[in-house]
């Protein structure tokens, strides 16, 4: 194989790459704002609760003492988010990585292209 047509496998190669990597940050983004907005969702649930407060001691609290946890109702929503975000971030960086990796081969490509013509 010559030394063009590597490059130029390098180069197919590092586009698919680099569009698999748009595809994955594109399905990261709406899996990250699905996630903010069911946070968004949860606090605003959490702020207007003043009509579900209930007496503290009642027979319920003693029949069922985890029925209302609060710190787990935060929790997860948080952790949710946590990972979508933590995805997003992963999948932008993995696309950065292939981008560059394209650049690279194109460069290398127009470099050979530029010394076949000036020779």
């Amino acid at each position: 194989m010559t030394k063009r047509a590597e490059l130029e496998a390098a180069l197919a190669v590092a586009e698919a790459d680099w569009r698999k990597a748009s595809e994955n940050l594109d399905r990261a983004q709406a899996v990250r704002a699905k996630a903010n907005a069911d946070w968004d969702k949860a606090v605003a649930e959490r702020r207007n609760a003043d009509a579900e407060r209930r007496d503290a001691g009642t027979i319920w609290d003693k029949i069922f003492p985890d029925r209302r946890n609060a710190v787990a109702d935060r929790r997860h929503p948080d952790a949710v988010r946590d990972e979508a975000n933590a995805d997003w971030d992963q999948a932008r960086a993995t696309r950065a990585e292939a981008r560059a990796a394209w650049d690279q081969a194109r460069t290398a490509l127009d470099e050979m292209d530029r010394a076949e013509r000036n020779s």
